[in-house]
């Protein structure tokens, strides 16, 4: 990046009169002003600069900055040349903890983001659907793999969003991110030239950009299923799942899965994160010499535990209460005021929304009680 770049939290630390990293890294260390920790996994811009670990976001901040000008999602434009009836999007800082399957913190991400809530449908964007893998497909895919005894193998493709090309009849404009402006070009605008994270149709551009170079390789989608792959050659069989960015791969050969890598390099800048450990959420654990694979959200029940104020709750040897009958109330009778009350704040939708997809992905055994208790969502 270069050094004309200076780069301003937004939103943070105003009452303090701070205005760059500079001012806020120095304040900071001679205690003018104290950090504070922050457990969000999403925290603030500006609760992540005024966090222990500051320099950690802002490294990844400048990081972001520069992978956008690298890959040339943008050029810029002065105000006078966007179009009549355009209008530029804003944007803002997002900063995400990635955690391990034991929840432990193993990188910082920060993404500059377009607020994509204020696009205007046939204006900004047409379409927004893009498919994405389901879940049984993933652990169909990890049975062929351990029953096979095949290689298994998991890709990321890095900043993915904004190697999605724009359509001419979509082309946006942008603010150029607050404390990054170009010298001399302040007043300037972003002319986006791929898509970038926060738009609504950035979903669908990347998946149609990545299928076409996937295809040209000689892969052959699903029809039942769009997000999984496969490749049939003299040299052996390949078989993927993509999940937005995230590649798990198997292959009876490992000449096969190391072709696929370098097929995915001269495209795009990938990290090889090796045998899988932890992907959508999922610890995985494979025994080859036993032919076995053990799946666990043991980070992901824990949260959920955390989050609904259970972790003091007991263990039971069944997930639901014996012979329990449940009836829907009858509407037409007024609910009581200590119902609306309990019911306003409890977050019942939200549990059971939790719940589903810890039982579609590793517990099969609570789904029986979650399907039941689903019925009752508009009246729990």
């Amino acid at each position: 990046m270069c050094d004309s770049h200076d780069l301003i939290p937004l939103d943070t630390l105003g009452n303090h009169g701070l205005t760059s990293v500079d001012e806020v890294l120095t304040a900071l260390t001679n205690g003018s002003v104290e950090p504070e920790v922050d457990l969000d996994d999403e925290p603030l811009w500006g609760k992540a600069m005024a966090s222990p670990e500051r320099e950690y976001w802002v490294a990844r901040g400048r990081e972001e900055i520069k992978s956008l000008e690298d890959l040339n999602v943008f050029v810029l434009i002065p105000c006078t040349d966007v179009p009549c009836g355009q209008r530029p999007l804003k944007g803002k800082l997002v900063c995400k903890r990635k955690c391990n399957d034991a929840g432990n913190i193993v990188h910082y991400k920060v993404r500059y983001v377009t607020k994509g809530y204020t696009q205007r449908y046939g204006v900004d964007y047409n379409k927004t659907t893009a498919p994405t893998v389901h879940l049984e497909s993933f652990h169909v895919l990890l049975h062929v793999a351990v029953t096979l005894d095949w290689d298994l193998r998991q890709f990321d493709i890095k900043t993915a969003f904004l190697h999605g090309v724009l359509p001419e009849e979509e082309t946006m404009y942008m603010e150029q991110p607050e404390g990054f402006e170009e010298k001399g070009k302040e007043d300037w605008v972003m002319k986006l030239m791929k898509s970038i994270y926060g738009m609504k149709q950035a979903s669908r551009i990347w998946n149609r950009t990545f299928n076409a170079a996937i295809v040209n390789w000689g892969f052959e989608r699903l029809a039942c299923e769009w997000c999984v792959y496969r490749r049939q050659s003299p040299t052996g069989t390949i078989i993927f799942v993509v999940h937005v960015d995230d590649i798990l791969v198997t292959a009876s050969s490992p000449s096969e899965i190391e072709c696929f890598k370098v097929e995915l390099t001269s495209k795009w800048e990938i990290s090889d994160l090796g045998e899988p450990k932890y992907t959508l959420g999922i610890g995985i654990t494979c025994d080859r010499s036993r032919r076995t694979i053990l799946l666990s959200q043991t980070a992901l029940i824990d949260c959920v535990v955390e989050e609904f104020g259970q972790s003091a709750a007991h263990v039971v040897d069944t997930p639901m209460v014996a012979s329990l009958q449940l009836q829907q109330p009858d509407t037409s009778l007024p609910m009581p005021p200590d119902i609306v009350s309990w019911a306003s704040r409890t977050p019942y939708r939200s549990l059971i929304g939790s719940l589903m997809y810890i039982a579609v992905a590793t517990c099969p055994d609570i789904s029986y009680a979650i399907g039941h208790l689903s019925a009752f969502c508009n009246c729990y």
